[in-house]
């Protein structure tokens, strides 16, 4: 089924039950979008012509008046005809080039209990260039993909860094903790996302949660071995102190960099020292009253999002300036499972 996409004019082809992103990324077109999972709304559109339907129902960013409206999000939609649809131009992401590429795992380490570290070496002859704070997907039977943030910055490339977190369904993530060794082959598709470090010169607001730590670690170094002359303040919500898996790390860089500044944030342990207690959201208006002139990037599960998103405009953030990357199920894992809650 072809799909247009207005202003540019480009087209596309997607497969029977594909989403209309899914079939843009897989023509190299890296349209605006974060969860993929139809709550974050970032990959919204406007239905110009032809018909389209939610195979699980009206996703939750999506009212039923928007949609009567025209809205769609392109995550979600699957064509029912030709279609063409006007999209959002994301202007301050320059183009990267979309690779297909094998990967081979070149070393494996356990960062937390349920978190472990993939450093994927690529052929010598294909370079991967992309920008902090992008993510690739890895590629599996049936063209279904799992996305994964790339924790390392561009400038230090000779390995692609994941962070991989355990979920109790999560197919992908079993083979990684259970089967999968050193040597292994993969397949990615990227760099893709348009969750990247920004021009400017105000201060630095990074706000994760978990292994949304990922692409904030890569923006964070990207700006500090650069020579970026902007305060960053990083604030890291988890459940315990191992999850917080390179705390001593930035710790220590916090101390050696004097525009770096570090708040880890604990939510079940209530009595430890040293640390905020509570959610990530919570830590950020005691420490920074106002968020004025801040640029200001979230990444993590998306309720933790959604929550400093709040925050952040509560704050006095600029609402352009406040960009995010909320981590959601991949759709097949939540189909899979229906109802049935998902381990997080």
């Amino acid at each position: 089924m072809q799909v247009k996409l207005v202003p540019s004019g480009e087209q596309y082809e997607v497969e029977p039950g594909e989403s209309l992103l899914d079939g843009a990324l897989r023509a190299g077109l890296n349209l605006p979008h974060s969860c993929k999972g139809g709550r974050c709304g970032s990959c919204r559109a406007r239905l110009l012509r032809g018909e389209v339907h939610y195979p699980r129902g009206r996703p939750a960013a999506l009212t039923e008046a928007e949609e009567l409206g025209g809205d769609v999000l392109l995550c979600q939609a699957r064509a029912r005809t030709p279609v063409a649809v006007e999209i959002r131009e994301v202007r301050e992401v320059p183009d990267v080039q979309i690779k297909s590429l094998p990967a081979r795992v070149q070393r494996m380490r356990l960062l937390a209990p349920n978190v472990m570290g993939l450093w994927l070496k690529l052929p010598s002859i294909e370079p991967l260039h992309w920008l902090p704070g992008q993510y690739i997907d890895i590629m599996l039977s049936g063209g279904r993909r799992r996305s994964f943030s790339l924790a390392n910055p561009p400038h230090d490339g000779g390995l692609l860094e994941l962070h991989v977190r355990r979920t109790g369904r999560g197919e992908f993530t079993k083979q990684v903790f259970e089967s999968m060794t050193e040597g292994t082959l993969l397949r990615i598709e990227g760099p893709l996302g348009q969750f990247v470090l920004r021009e400017g010169t105000g201060p630095i607001l990074l706000a994760g949660g978990g292994t949304g730590y990922a692409p904030l670690k890569a923006i964070l170094r990207h700006a500090i071995e650069t020579g970026v002359k902007r305060p960053v303040t990083l604030f890291w919500g988890a459940r315990t102190r191992d999850d917080l898996y390179e705390d001593a790390w930035l710790a220590k860089l916090a101390l050696d960099q004097p525009l770096f500044t570090y708040v880890p944030v604990l939510s079940e342990e209530p009595d430890a020292r040293d640390y905020a207690v509570g959610f990530a959201h919570e830590a950020i208006a005691p420490r920074l009253a106002s968020l004025a002139g801040y640029d200001v990037y979230v990444a993590g599960p998306p309720a933790m999002v959604e929550a400093v998103c709040g925050e952040a405009a509560r704050l006095g953030a600029d609402p352009s300036r406040v960009f995010f990357d909320s981590f959601e199920y991949a759709p097949d894992t939540i189909a899979r499972v229906g109802g049935a809650k998902l381990d997080d």
